[in-house]
């Protein structure tokens, strides 16, 4: 899902993710619509209680990926769509981005792409620039409500329709305020997010960990690693760690937070001394792509422990992949598109434009490992064609 958020989050961003160009696939999916292998659709799967280990039939390897909601919703004309990214140098941004701008502009619309460059201090200038070139929507990639609350309340005064990607409104519970939301509606993840997206967002984090209880026999002992001030982090991160308490004989042996000017060599000597520390450990915990790359598989691989330690990787892009094929620090992933995130966010705009109720997109993710949902090389492909359903609904 991926998976990098707020103002703060933003900086992680710019310090940490830059240095994921490296990352030369795409976030979890590609441009190509063909069926990746072994991914079939299916609802998505509650998180179960109890203090048993779960075993293999809890491990949801179906996925929670759908077909978007059918129902048609013609495009609204003439409109101008501003999307604002957290900084287009990272791919964890320019994937979703590019993506929403191919869709808005499928949809007929005028588009423009503005870019905070990993500089959250830049993120309410192009909210007010956005205002003043008479936009008519605005979508924030990875961008916080909290930190750009006045220019938001200035749009929603002018009647501006407001989208996040991978955005949390000032509402959100983890800020701790009284704030009204801002944001103009989130994008529909269906009836598994009725509860709120953060305790959604939290069930991604308990399927990884289901995965990890299975593929231990209910013994994981887990060195997890985390950025717990970035939002959508924060979540999956609670998710993870309350389906391993459910486990009787799991345990989180450490855990090491790090900031984005950390990727690297700083990480990898992080990871490799709490491997030194545990060698009980048999689960690695990353929270996103580049954190494996950049520091915790390198430091898998050379404690020697690859083929004894499980290590659940990030969001899946494709050199997250190539390190699963090969079995180089990395054993799964949970993917979330990105790409499809997108054109969720201009569907959603759509509706908004429209004055119609929000569709369900059909997201959720897909756990991948090497024995389920892998492609033979490249990137994640879902089955779903979701550029076509969508067309397919705004009659384009």
């Amino acid at each position: 899902m991926h998976l990098r958020l707020t103002s703060r989050p933003i900086a992680l961003i710019g310090a940490g993710l830059a240095a994921s160009l490296v990352l030369a696939g795409c976030g979890g999916s590609s441009d190509d619509n063909t069926p990746a292998a072994d991914d079939t659709p299916a609802p998505a799967a509650s998180s179960s209680g109890g203090t048993a280990p779960a075993g293999d039939g809890d491990v949801n390897y179906a996925g929670t990926l759908r077909e978007p909601d059918a129902t048609p919703r013609p495009i609204a004309k003439d409109k101008k769509v501003v999307i604002i990214s957290a900084g287009q140098a990272s791919i964890s941004s320019s994937v979703p981005v590019g993506a929403a701008e191919e869709a808005a502009k499928a949809a007929g619309w005028q588009t423009e792409v503005y870019d905070v460059q990993l500089n959250p201090a830049n993120a309410p200038g192009l909210v007010r620039q956005a205002i003043a070139s008479g936009a008519d929507g605005i979508i924030l990639q990875a961008v916080d409500c909290p930190g750009v609350k006045g220019p938001l309340q200035e749009a929603k005064a002018k009647g501006i329709q407001v989208v996040g990607i991978y955005s949390f409104d000032c509402n959100d519970p983890l800020f701790k305020g009284s704030d009204p939301a801002l944001f103009s509606a989130a994008i529909n993840y269906g009836p598994e997010a009725q509860a709120g997206i953060g305790e959604f967002t939290k069930k991604y984090g308990a399927d990884q960990a289901k995965a990890v209880i299975a593929e231990t026999g209910g013994k994981a002992k887990v060195i997890f690693f985390n950025s717990p001030t970035v939002t959508v982090l924060n979540y999956t991160g609670q998710g993870f760690k309350e389906e391993i308490e459910k486990c009787a004989g799991c345990e989180i042996v450490a855990e090491v937070e790090f900031a984005g000017a950390e990727l690297g060599p700083n990480l990898q000597q992080k990871a490799t001394s709490a491997l030194l520390q545990h060698p009980d450990a048999n689960v690695v915990k990353s929270p996103y792509t580049s954190a494996t790359l950049l520091g915790i598989a390198p430091a898998v691989v050379q404690s020697g422990r690859a083929n004894k330690i499980y290590v659940m990787g990030g969001e899946g892009f494709a050199p997250e992949l190539d390190l699963l094929r090969a079995g180089q620090g990395v054993d799964a992933v949970n993917i979330a598109p990105s790409d499809w995130t997108g054109w969720a966010a201009v569907d959603t705009m759509n509706s908004l434009f429209s004055d119609k109720p929000v569709a369900d997109s059909g997201l959720g993710w897909q756990l991948v490992d090497k024995e389920h949902n892998l492609p033979a090389s490249g990137p994640f492909v879902p089955k779903v064609d979701f550029k076509a359903a969508y067309k397919k609904a705004w009659g384009v």
